[in-house]
């Protein structure tokens, strides 16, 4: 066996401490970097009635956590304002760890209508009454909360859309019977705090879901989409005894519909984010799938990336 020489050894230790110091810095920095993400989406189903509707879907909050939560609100509440969408959705967890706290952060929300909303398992830490205070705060601000609720809403073009609002499912407070019901013509959007509601509802229950909660991890050193012990979230549901959701990041098709888990905007426990950048996610329905070349199971059938932004925010 050959040892390395004290020359190489010195090598080594110096690489290893310059990409420790580089995950570092990205990591501090990551949390700044709010990213847009704008996606053309077509559901599977058809539902021509969404088409040219414009849906933006913000989550995981955390105001009063550690590092840039609030600043990360604002700027993601003012791009929402200058992309003029028709729904607005919030996906929970507004207060880290649920200490609720007077703040205009939200009040942006009252120009932007409608805006509906689900709550998140740290809204539920201080208890249902804290929850209820958080679900009142919001509502003051134009936001309708919806705790297992199913709502019809009407769309600019006359048309309509089927809302199913689920309570927390990481928490089990989740009522899925509601999606049990056969699909009407019109496109049905659930949404969720969790992504573990989907090993719940049955197949064909919807035509898109959207999820926050996993923060892709946080920190981040898994390139998979699913959880593994590379990303720190996998110690916080290990710690909390909570089974892992599955589906960690990005799109997925899963029991018939296509399901998209989102970074989210805050960050909780650590002031940290690495290679999980936090994100304003835009989406824009088209009539015509993205490449219809793709199995009818592949989400990039159905979404394409249009364009992103970085920090600047600005559009392209």
């Amino acid at each position: 066996m050959t040892v390395p020489s004290s020359r190489t050894t010195r090598i080594l230790a110096g690489c290893l401490t310059a990409t420790g110091l580089a995950l570092i810095g990205a990591a501090t920095l990551e949390p700044y970097r709010l990213r847009t993400r704008v996606v053309q989406v077509t559901l599977p189903r058809g539902c021509d009635a969404l088409t040219g509707t414009r849906i933006a879907f913000l989550t995981d909050f955390h105001i009063g956590g550690p590092g840039p939560s609030a600043r990360n609100t604002l700027e993601a509440i003012e791009r929402l304002r200058a992309w003029r969408p028709h729904l607005v959705l919030l996906g929970g967890d507004y207060f880290d760890q649920g200490r609720f706290s007077p703040t205009a952060v939200f009040d942006g929300l009252c120009d932007i209508q409608p805006v509906f909303a689900v709550l998140g398992n740290h809204d539920y830490r201080q208890g249902e009454h804290n929850a209820r205070r958080i679900a009142a705060f919001l509502a003051e601000r134009g936001v309708r909360v919806l705790q297992n609720e199913c709502v019809v809403i009407d769309l600019p073009n006359g048309s309509q859309l089927e809302l199913v609002g689920l309570d927390d499912p990481y928490t089990g407070l989740h009522d899925s019977s509601l999606l049990a019901r056969p699909l009407t013509p019109h496109p049905r959007v659930l949404l969720a705090h969790s992504p573990s509601v989907l090993e719940a509802v049955s197949v064909g229950s919807a035509d898109i879901g959207l999820f926050g909660h996993t923060h892709w991890g946080q920190i981040r050193l898994n390139w998979s989409r699913w959880l593994n012990p590379l990303d720190a979230a996998w110690y916080l549901d290990r710690i909390r005894k909570k089974p892992h959701a599955r589906f960690q990041r990005g799109w997925f098709w899963e029991r018939g519909m296509l399901a998209y888990v989102s970074s989210g905007i805050g960050q909780t426990q650590l002031p940290f984010r690495l290679f999980a950048q936090p994100e304003v996610v835009l989406l824009e329905f088209a009539a015509h799938g993205a490449d219809t070349h793709r199995p009818c199971d592949d989400p990039q059938r159905y979404v394409r990336e249009r364009h992103g932004t970085g920090a600047s925010g600005a559009l392209r």
